[in-house]
């Protein structure tokens, strides 16, 4: 990717909920934003969001370098779709980790691209979340690092203007079987 591609990068936003990883392999490539949505808050929450305590914070200690060029808002998951609608409209992609049935659809009404955990996006106007037999895998650390990385590089396809994995097409990384492109069957 060249140097002035690698600084658009800035310009975009990404709601992710439920992968810390995720979020820190973006953040440290630069993209401009990032709303994190997670099931508790943590130190590192608060160390990168001013509007959070520290006393919020659960026993997980990380400590990693601050960047000026990235903005990272935490928020903890909502209760409500509509409070859901509220944290990720606006951002170009939303990725989830958790919670994907109710993301998938925030996403898909908001007229946003949805990448869930497996490496593959679903767009607005094209297969819907909801509409797909989703694959069932075993994961570990390693193929979650994985999954990571490889989500991480099609996000950084995607805001230089090349083309991603569009479902039905996928790429999963299974325990047993390794990293394997999959074509997702459709339910209709």
């Amino acid at each position: 990717m060249s140097e002035d591609k690698i600084e658009y990068l800035k310009k975009f936003s990404v709601g992710i909920v439920g992968s810390r990883l995720l979020l820190e392999i973006l953040w440290r490539c630069g993209v401009g934003c990032i709303r994190y949505i997670s099931d508790f808050v943590t130190t590192f929450d608060v160390a990168y969001d001013c509007s959070l305590s520290p006393l919020e914070a659960n026993c997980y200690d990380i400590v990693h370098p601050r960047s000026d060029e990235s903005c990272i808002i935490s928020y903890l998951f909502p209760e409500s779709k509509s409070e859901l609608r509220k944290l990720l409209k606006g951002v170009d992609l939303v990725i989830a980790h958790k919670h994907m049935a109710s993301v998938a659809e925030v996403a898909e009404e908001l007229g946003t691209p949805f990448m869930p955990d497996i490496v593959t996006v679903f767009l607005p106007d094209g297969v819907r979340f909801k509409e797909v037999d989703y694959p069932k895998f075993e994961r570990d650390p390693v193929s979650y690092t994985l999954i990571c990385g490889l989500q991480a590089m099609e996000v950084m396809r995607i805001f230089a203007g090349l083309k991603p994995l569009i479902a039905p097409e996928a790429v999963v990384v299974d325990l047993k079987e390794g990293v394997k492109k999959v074509c997702l069957r459709t339910l209709v």
